[in-house]
């Protein structure tokens, strides 16, 4: 029914909309919906929480500036994405309405919809999305490095008054770019704390970028700060543009910065590697291998070494990428995730049997131990010789 200005309309909503509502509609909802729609809302609102008696649309239509026709057009967007709902009664020389504003979703709840995000998507642009989800990521808690000290309130605890049935849930990490398959271990809070957006802005920040910054860092061992000047060198301000083509040839020239770790498995690969090589530097072709163990293949740091250990013993200390490649694709195939899964694997008959069944067979003690307990670590004799090499290769 056509809308016109002597019609009167009700406003029904409470006082709902908080900061994180509000940014809700206007960075998530507006984009969808447009500026008259949610201008209409927020004016609804503010109208509604002071309605004292039932108002002619006129009223509308001077504090927003528009037409009848706009005015219309942009309730009928809001009703379209459930912000709100209409209920009309005709009588004999008008027609009046009741509008039911609904609170927009959460921000966390918007981003979780998989069809709305799409939409916004398709509104924005992916780089724009991207930009936009990154900036509503919740603040959080400060990373690993920080050690929480926080004093408990005796009297606090005394009060009767305190409700001890809230569960008051784990906070999360603070940036958080990777998905459940992919392994990063990289500190994100100092790259980002000491990273300015002069040189890195914050339109670049996307996760697809931040999650390769934070997978290179793993396999290449390279610290917050060496990856902070490496990706400086990459970005074009004037374009604005990353270029992650040429961000992996710097880091596969890269000597790694993690060289020692308790246990060996935890080193990044490449660290591995050259602990392996007595500390030789990892060629750029090796380098390139376990790379796509990682990035391709996504494998874990732990599950690469092991495999790497293994290859390299049945395969006279050669890394062949062909060989490489037919051991990952069974591995894959396999399921092959965990450390424990990794040694198991180890003690297969390597692919195409023949001179590797004999190395197959003269696997360490480490490897029939650690597979009969996912606990047990390696002893100091066992790893002396792999602390050996780690330590000649830091003197390099």
């Amino acid at each position: 029914m056509e809308l016109k200005t002597g019609d009167v309309y009700r406003i029904e909503c409470g006082s709902f909309l908080s900061d994180d509502l509000t940014i809700s509609l206007f960075s998530l909802y507006q984009p969808l919906i447009g500026r008259d729609a949610a201008a209409l809302y927020m004016t609804l609102y503010s109208e509604g929480c002071r309605q004292k008696t039932q108002e002619t649309h006129a009223r509308l239509l001077a504090i927003l500036n528009m037409s009848i026709d706009d005015l219309e057009r942009a309730r009928i967007r809001l009703e379209e994405y459930l912000l709100l709902r209409v209920f009309m009664q005709t009588q004999e020389t008008r027609t009046s309405y009741v509008y039911v504003l609904n609170a927009p979703l959460s921000v966390s709840s918007f981003l979780a919809q998989k069809e709305l995000t799409g939409l916004l998507a398709a509104a924005l642009g992916g780089r724009q999305m991207e930009l936009t989800a990154a900036k509503l990521q919740p603040a959080g808690l400060p990373g690993a490095n920080y050690k929480e000290i926080t004093r408990a309130v005796s009297h606090a605890r005394r009060s009767a008054g305190l409700d001890r049935t809230v569960d008051y849930s784990r906070p999360e990490k603070r940036y958080r770019f990777s998905n459940e398959e992919t392994e990063i271990n990289f500190d994100y809070e100092r790259f980002l704390t000491q990273t300015s957006t002069l040189v890195f802005p914050a339109e670049l920040r996307t996760r697809e970028n931040m999650q390769l910054i934070g997978q290179l860092a793993t396999v290449y061992g390279l610290s917050a700060d060496r990856m902070r000047i490496l990706v400086m060198r990459c970005i074009n301000i004037n374009t604005m543009t990353f270029d992650a083509e040429k961000l992996k040839v710097l880091c596969q020239k890269t000597q790694p910065d993690v060289t020692q770790a308790k246990d060996p498995y935890s080193l990044p690969p490449v660290s591995f590697l050259q602990a392996r090589q007595n500390g030789a530097p990892v060629s750029v072709a090796d380098r390139r291998i376990l790379e796509n163990l990682s990035l391709n293949m996504k494998f874990s740091g732990e599950v690469i070494n092991i495999m790497i250990e293994y290859i390299l013993r049945v395969s006279q200390n050669r890394l062949v990428k062909s060989f490489v490649d037919m051991v990952a694709g069974e591995w894959a195939r396999d399921g092959v995730k965990t450390r424990e899964q990794a040694f198991a694997a180890a003690r297969k008959t390597p692919p195409g049997g023949g001179g590797g069944r004999k190395a197959a067979r003269e696997m360490p003690e480490y490897y029939e131990r650690v597979e009969n307990s996912s606990e047990e670590k390696a002893s100091d004799e066992q790893l002396q010789e792999v602390q050996e090499m780690m330590k000649r290769m830091g003197r390099q």
